[in-house]
């Protein structure tokens, strides 16, 4: 490749490979592990009663496991920043990449995606000294987490979470993985001991030993007296609603494909630790769905939810106090009967949210330096400090966060606006799958001299396998398309969408007419892999 034929930003990248395949393990387990394992095992139940939530689980895992194996193909055969991009933007047009990896990097994927969970995981910590003080009855534990619990407090702490985060994302990897893997472990820790509380607790006495005699079996009559029964659903419907939530709680998987260029000994790092990562996280779901119902009841878990959600205001005068959203960290504080462990479970799953907004964080800048590096965008977006770190492609995301925390903000106080950016960050987080899938499809016969570079070049009967999973990915991809799609009802979300990526490609126009300017051809660029 010489420098008058293809002119990227410049002729090396300047990342450093930092990160190991334990890292790639850790990150694809702990990018999802938030709200899936916090929240939606024991919420969705009460949202779609009827339904089987262990099972919405197991299919989502199945469903997943597909665009995980391409991703992990993908990065490991073309180990750079952004390797989806890079490769979807080669195999069918550098549109189609920049499209799917733009809705992503700056919206509900990455940096929006980051502000509003940072918001969203300081409920755990809220709702735990709110349940230790129901525990011992000490008022001033559930002061503080009614104070916690207040959406003006809650968007100062997360401005200041956020702010910590773009602090330690310029660090670069080389010290920011250290801190990855022990606020990984931290929480691995945490779960594994609310798992076996299921498993040696009794629930039901565990209610009532919180919330008086009798409480647990209250808790189900009013659900019935108050018609949960004609809220149920037939179980497929139950699942199909279900599996919305699902599906995206397997989202950030896919972010440690982000790292190509910072992963040692790429080949075997990303199929192995991409693979053992998303069974890991699947099992983690599925364990903490299932054993929670062991010890409470899959329909008290049901009930509960769907009180909450649906009728608080008797449920706050059935148990004399302010309900606490139902959650893994409530559940097993009320087994352990303890303040103090009350609040180590809100902190430990809190910590799980800091996790994927660190990761999401670091893939979103590397999207963006991926493209920039390929002058889509301003070439200023590919600079990197002393630390092997990009520095204004950080800037740009941290912009986007703090915008996320706004929406978070919004949607507490029940703003018709932030339902309408939540729609978006939906549709944009998975956007990418579909377009992922068509490329592997098309790999092996668009692209057929980056087809013998990759890592998988298995054939049954003469034909690609990397295009029968890509077949599948694509399939599962524009399915989900159409199930997020739905979401979209409100014209201003609809409007949203198509803004945010009209906005994305005056960008590149602009750079293609000053590309040309300086005598580059922009279409040379994606005839070949980027530098490392």
């Amino acid at each position: 490749m010489s420098e008058e034929t293809v002119v990227f930003a410049r002729r090396a990248s300047g990342l450093v490979r930092e990160l190991s395949w334990w890292d790639v393990l850790l990150f694809t387990l702990a990018g999802p592990a938030a709200s899936g394992m916090t929240y939606y095992t024991v919420k969705v139940p009460g949202l779609y009663p009827g339904g089987n939530i262990v099972l919405a689980f197991l299919v989502g895992l199945i469903i997943w496991i597909f665009p995980v194996i391409v991703l992990a193909i993908f990065a490991s055969s073309f180990p750079r920043s952004g390797s989806l991009y890079v490769v979807i933007s080669r195999v069918l047009h550098p549109l189609f990449g920049f499209i799917p990896n733009w809705t992503y990097v700056l919206g509900g994927g990455a940096a929006l995606a980051v502000g509003f969970l940072n918001y969203l995981g300081l409920i755990p910590i809220a709702s735990s000294f709110q349940v230790a003080g129901q525990i011992t009855k000490h008022a001033s534990l559930i002061s503080i987490g009614e104070s916690l619990a207040d959406p003006w407090v809650r968007l100062w702490i997360a401005l200041g979470l956020t702010l910590i985060i773009w602090v330690l994302e310029l660090w670069g990897l080389s010290r920011l993985k250290w801190v990855l893997r022990v606020l990984i472990y931290l929480p691995l820790l945490v779960t594994a001991i609310a798992l076996i509380t299921f498993f040696v607790g009794s629930g039901p006495a565990a209610f009532d030993s919180v919330y008086g005699t009798g409480m647990y079996t209250g808790v189900n009559n009013l659900a019935g007296n108050l018609d949960i029964a004609g809220a149920m659903m037939s179980p497929g419907e139950a699942l199909q609603g279900m599996l919305l939530s699902v599906l995206w709680a397997f989202t950030a998987a896919e972010a440690v494909s982000f790292v190509g260029s910072e992963v040692k000994t790429p080949r075997k790092s990303f199929l192995r630790g991409m693979m053992i990562g998303i069974v890991a996280v699947g099992l983690l779901y599925i364990l903490n769905a299932w054993a929670v119902q062991v010890a409470f009841g899959g329909d008290f878990i049901q009930n509960y939810s769907w009180l909450y959600y649906n009728q608080s205001d008797q449920l706050q005068g059935l148990l004399g106090v302010t309900p606490a959203a139902p959650s893994i960290p409530f559940y097993s504080s009320l087994i352990m009967g303890s303040a103090t462990m009350a609040i180590i479970f809100g902190v430990g799953y809190f910590l799980w949210y800091l996790n994927t907004s660190m990761i999401i964080w670091m893939a979103g800048v590397r999207g963006i330096f991926a493209m920039a590096f390929d002058r889509l965008l301003p070439l200023k977006l590919t600079e990197v400090n002393r630390r092997g770190a990009p520095t204004w492609a950080n800037h740009l995301i941290g912009i986007f966060a703090i915008l996320g925390v706004f929406i978070g903000l919004g949607d507490s106080l029940g703003a018709s606006l932030s339902s309408i950016m939540l729609a978006i960050e939906d549709f944009t987080c998975m956007f990418f799958i579909w377009p992922l899938g068509l490329a592997a499809m098309f790999l092996p016969f668009t692209r057929p001299d980056l087809f013998e570079k990759s890592t998988f070049q298995y054939k049954i009967f003469g034909f690609p396998w990397v295009s029968v999973l890509g077949a599948i990915t694509f399939g599962v991809g524009f399915w989900i398309m159409l199930t997020v799609g739905l979401e979209l009802t409100d014209i201003w979300a609809q409007i949203g969408v198509a803004l945010f990526i009209l906005i994305g490609l005056i960008f590149v126009a602009y750079m293609y007419r000053r590309n040309r300017k300086e005598g580059i051809d922009p279409t040379k660029i994606f005839t070949e892999i980027p530098p490392a």
